[in-house]
């Protein structure tokens, strides 16, 4: 809870007001700007697909709290428009036909028993059951794209798929959407950890074409200050020029929309209890509100990771620029440092699984948040 005074030109009033900040993170994004690139990328993909009756996988993978699942939702919402049968599916749904059937909403055809009862009277029928025919999911996705423009599955957390126990079965049915097997339009849109690319390639999927893996990173400047600029004024109804409250928070931010996230919108929640009013104090208190979150996001991120992990990585980083990216036998070297042999891989695939770190498009390694980089080094680099 959070105490401001409302009164600037009398500290020693005793009028304050008292705020809950409730801050919902994850989900589909109340207000989205950017990822223009990305939309784009995937709207050609889907023309093409559509032209050419065939089908692909789409990834989008980043650190927790890069925005992966508010795109989905973007890219979700944009396929249903053009008239594309969406369904929202578990990893578990690509080897289990009647859960693939559910997910998008098709009917499975049905075998009718029919049992004969003898009686005293003869022999009488009557007494039925049904159950699910035996199909694949390659057959229920064929009747999903049935008189729609294609069929869009999208798959959240997708980095879980590698578990999948039915994996051999999951494989066959992402051969069978990667290759277009049945002449219609199917895309998999994938959205994970920086782990899903490898978990994918566990089950056997090698290579993905150059435009459909997207590493996602923070977002620019301009959609940013768009994002921060539509929490104050549409959600808290800010009156007056806004303007220094955007300079404030986007400083704190680093285009992360996790961040961003956690100072605008208790921002919003404290403007519509004070009317809009913009003061000196409230934007203190909203700063200091996120830097809070903010950190509370860092050792989040931190759980589980051994002190000298931490140290080992952090003094790895102090000295380098800000925007070093660095080669993953780099990385190997600070984790040998700090580990036994046994431990090095897993130490590793925590660093990715964690947003610690997350691939580059150049297949580099890099911390993903300017911030949390800073964060790292002050924290754990001295």
């Amino acid at each position: 809870m959070t105490e401001i005074d409302l009164r600037s030109d009398s500290p020693r009033s005793k009028d304050h007001l008292k705020i809950i900040f409730d801050v919902d993170d994850r989900g589909k994004a109340r207000y989205f700007h950017g990822r223009q690139t990305v939309i784009e990328s995937f709207d050609r993909l889907r023309r093409s697909a559509s032209e050419r009756g065939n089908g692909t996988i789409f990834v989008v993978q980043g650190a927790p709290g890069a925005g992966k699942t508010a795109l989905l939702h973007v890219l979700k919402a944009r396929a249903r428009k053009d008239r594309w049968r969406v369904g929202t599916i578990n990893p578990s749904a690509l080897g289990d036909p009647v859960e693939m059937a559910d997910s998008l909403g098709v009917r499975l055809k049905r075998h009718i028993r029919s049992h004969i009862e003898g009686g005293f009277q003869g022999v009488k029928a009557g007494l039925t059951s049904t159950r699910p025919a035996k199909e694949s999911v390659r057959h229920v996705l064929k009747s999903a794209s049935r008189f729609k423009r294609g069929v869009l599955l999208v798959l959240d957390e997708a980095q879980t798929i590698a578990w999948e126990a039915e994996q051999r079965t999951v494989l066959y049915t992402l051969n069978s959407i990667l290759n277009g097997e049945w002449n219609r339009p199917a895309i998999l849109l994938a959205g994970g950890l920086s782990t899903t690319r490898q978990a994918f390639q566990t089950l056997g999927i090698s290579r993905l074409r150059g435009d459909c893996l997207v590493n996602l990173a923070r977002l620019n400047a301009d959609a940013e200050r768009a994002v921060i600029r539509d929490w104050l004024v549409k959600a808290g109804r800010a009156k007056g020029e806004v303007a220094e409250w955007i300079d404030a928070i986007a400083s704190e931010t680093d285009g992360w929309p996790q961040h961003i996230v956690s100072f605008a919108e208790p921002a919003s929640q404290l403007l519509r209890a004070t009317n809009g009013v913009l003061t000196a104090q409230g934007l203190s208190a909203v700063i200091s509100e996120g830097v809070r979150r903010k950190n509370q996001y860092y050792y989040g991120r931190m759980d589980g990771v051994s002190r000298k992990n931490r140290t080992a990585l952090a003094g790895f980083l102090r000295g380098r620029p800000p925007d070093a990216a660095f080669t993953r036998d780099e990385v190997w070297s600070v984790l040998e440092s700090a580990n036994p042999p046994e431990e090095v891989v897993m130490m590793f695939e925590a660093f990715l699984r964690k947003g610690i770190l997350a691939w580059t498009r150049d297949a580099d390694l890099a911390v993903p948040i300017p911030s949390m980089r800073r964060w790292l080094v002050s924290t754990y680099g001295p």
